[in-house]
Formats: structure tokens, sequence, C-alpha cells
């Protein structure tokens, strides 16, 4: 039997189109629910772009990735569609992902920490990484979730977010993802953005474009065995995590570390970063 074509959806919330800070996302925002239902919009859009491109679709899974994972609103998302939501998890942006795979897609995704005017700019955890480098090179979450569906022999196929995103995808990746932007940033809590509607058109076709070109696009992954260097916010997440096998501590703020592969990295730095919020 022919293998069915499955597709892999990581879903983040602040390159969503209309949202510009983290107020907006508090429980208690007036925003939240419409930011919600516009994030679940622009997945179905992802949706109906992969399905129209080939009929043998197979699993569409989406991961909710942005906090706790309990954003996308699953009665409104496409029927057919798998949901991964909730914490913890140990592979938390991308858990599911594995060889089964065929693209990966990030959904309403941000620049990493350090970009000017980047919305919301952060590397896995604004309250617990200043900065992350691997193998000498600043990355981001766009970045290290790449790396982990190439372990996997699964490609990025689409990336969506602001505009200081996708330059930051042309640097890593070159013109191999579909891209869409959903707003232009104008500070770290500003930007200006492009109608949901117009945005999860063109959604929908690059989506198609990315399906149909998967076969030629290329792995990503990081050199091994990989060196990681984290900056964290303070000295005091510094003492937390210093007690960590393998771990070394080079000054108050900043650690590193070396591992096998990326799966490792990912599983450590979740630990860093719970480590540091328990703290």
């Amino acid at each position: 039997m022919r293998k069915k074509f499955n597709v892999f959806i990581s879903f983040d919330i602040e390159g969503v189109s209309g949202v510009s800070s983290w107020q907006e996302l508090k429980k208690d925002s007036v925003s939240l629910r419409n930011i919600r239902e516009i994030g679940t919009d622009e997945v179905n859009a992802v949706v109906r772009g992969i399905r129209r491109a080939r009929s043998d679709i197979g699993e569409i899974l989406v991961c909710d990735s942005h906090a706790e994972g309990e954003n996308l609103l699953i009665g409104r998302l496409a029927r057919g569609v798998h949901l991964i939501k909730g914490s913890p998890r140990n592979y938390y942006m991308v858990e599911g992902l594995n060889e089964d795979f065929d693209i990966l897609f990030l959904v309403g995704y941000h620049s990493m920490a350090g970009t000017k005017a980047g919305g919301m700019d952060h590397t896995y955890s604004s309250s617990v990484i200043y900065n992350l480098k691997i193998n000498g090179k600043y990355v981001g979450e766009t970045e290290i979730n790449a790396a982990v569906a190439g372990a996997f022999g699964v490609p990025l196929g689409f990336v969506s977010g602001d505009d200081l995103l996708i330059k930051e995808v042309r640097k890593f990746f070159g013109r191999d993802p579909e891209t869409v932007i959903t707003k232009y940033g104008v500070s770290r809590f500003a930007a200006k953005c492009r109608h949901p509607v117009e945005v999860q058109e063109e959604m929908e076709i690059k989506s198609a474009k990315a399906v149909r070109k998967s076969g030629k696009l290329k792995l990503f992954t990081f050199k091994r065995p990989i060196r990681a260097e984290f900056e964290l916010i303070n000295s005091l997440m510094g003492d937390l995590v210093e007690p960590i096998p393998g771990l070394k501590r080079v000054s108050a703020r900043k650690v590193i570390f070396k591992c096998s592969d990326v799966l490792e990295f990912y599983r450590i730095m979740r630990l860093i970063c719970t480590l540091c919020r328990l703290g």
C-alpha cells in the first residue's frame, strides 16, 4: 500500500496576525479570544492548502506550542486534524514529530532573542534564556525545531510570522521554505499588522506550494556533536542549573555543554528552563 503524505504543524502565537504584545495574551485580556480565533483560522488556512495540493494526505498533526499549549480552539479546527495540547512534554514545540512525517510547517512563529523590532522576540523561554548559541551561532526556535525535524528526515517547508522572522528564515534556509509575512515589526511590542483574511488567503496558497515541492526540500541539521551556549536572564539561574551533569558554568549567567545530537540538546534545554522557572 502506498504511504500517505503526513504533515506536522507546530503552532506558536506571537507571529499570528493582529497580536503585538503579551498583554493581549493574558487570560484576563479582552483580546485573547479574538487572537485565539485568528490563530485557529490561520492553522485552518494552512490545512486547506495542504489538502488542496494533493489527494493522498494522511495525518495532519497540530502541536499547540505557546505557553501551556492551550491556545487553539479545537472545535473550530478543520475536521480530521489531530491536536497536541497541554504540558509538560519532552519535546514541547515538536512533540509527536517523528520519521513518519513528510514535511514540517511552523505557523505563528517569531524571531530569535535579540532581534531589533522583532515582535515579542525570544528563544524558547523569554523568562529564562537571554540568548542561545549552537556551534557558535545564535539560533531561535525556528532553527532548533527545524533541526529536530531534520534528525527525523523531515524538511522544513513553511514558516509564517513577522518580517524579521522571515529575514531570519532566509538567512538560515535560503529560499527553500515557503513563507508568509503576517505583520511588520515596529518595536518589540508594536507592529504594522496585515488584515487576517488577507494573511490566511496567502497562507492557503503558500501551503499548497510547500507540499507540491516537498520532494525538493533540503534537511536542516546541526553539526554533531553539538556545543550549546546558554546565556541566562540572571545569576540565580546559573546557580540553579550548575549541578546538571555535563554542564559547565563559565560565568555568572553563562553555561555551556556538549551533547551527541539535537534531541539530547532539546531535553537539556527543557530541563534548564524548567529548573529556572521553578526556582
